[in-house]
């Protein structure tokens, strides 16, 4: 297409997609867990078995949106960023060469609705879908750069996911840590 923001909408799109299918797998489990533990028949006296699915895939949902949001600003600084440090384009010239990567996540998204029953194919193909997004993006990106500058670019990424995937399940790890030292046991 010759627009370049015909592909504008694609991440809102994908988030909703992507936000949907998980919210679907995860009132399934809830649900589980709820009969397993004895809760959902107490809560059939207050609402219907419809309205609790609907009460917990909009909770779900929202929960969901707000993370894949979060993780959509949090991907666009760092790239944002990393093209500052280590691309001499002034113009903006390689993020319309990029833009176009967000169908593959388009794709993922839409392919994560055929596996709502299946979490971990959900994560899977988040996870793929981003792979081939970096490669995209570096792939389109690289003939602009030198090869200092695209190892630094690859690094500097890598690096900033992987200190903040550590230091998020770090944290996690001493919540749930401090949460169990403080039940009297």
């Amino acid at each position: 297409m010759k627009n370049t923001y015909f592909t504008s909408y694609f991440p809102l799109i994908t988030i909703l997609l992507f936000s949907t299918s998980l919210s679907i797998a995860t009132v399934m489990m809830a649900i589980e867990y709820l009969q397993l533990l004895g809760i959902f028949n107490g809560m059939l006296e207050f609402f219907s078995h419809n309205g609790i699915k609907l009460a917990l895939f909009v909770v779900f949902a929202l929960f969901y949106f707000m993370v894949f949001s979060a993780l959509k600003l949090l991907a666009n600084t760092v790239t944002e960023l990393s093209l500052l440090f280590f691309s001499k384009d002034i113009a903006g010239e390689n993020l319309t060469r990029i833009r176009g990567g967000s169908v593959f996540y388009l794709i993922g998204g839409a392919l994560s609705l055929l596996a709502v029953k299946m979490p971990s194919i959900i994560v899977i193909l988040f996870l793929v879908s981003t792979l081939i997004y970096f490669v995209y993006i570096v792939y389109r990106i690289s003939h602009s750069l030198t090869s200092l500058s695209l190892i630094g670019l690859v690094l500097f990424n890598v690096l900033f996911w992987f200190i903040f995937m550590l230091g998020t399940l770090y944290l996690c790890f001493r919540l749930y840590n401090s949460v169990m030292a403080s039940l009297p046991v």
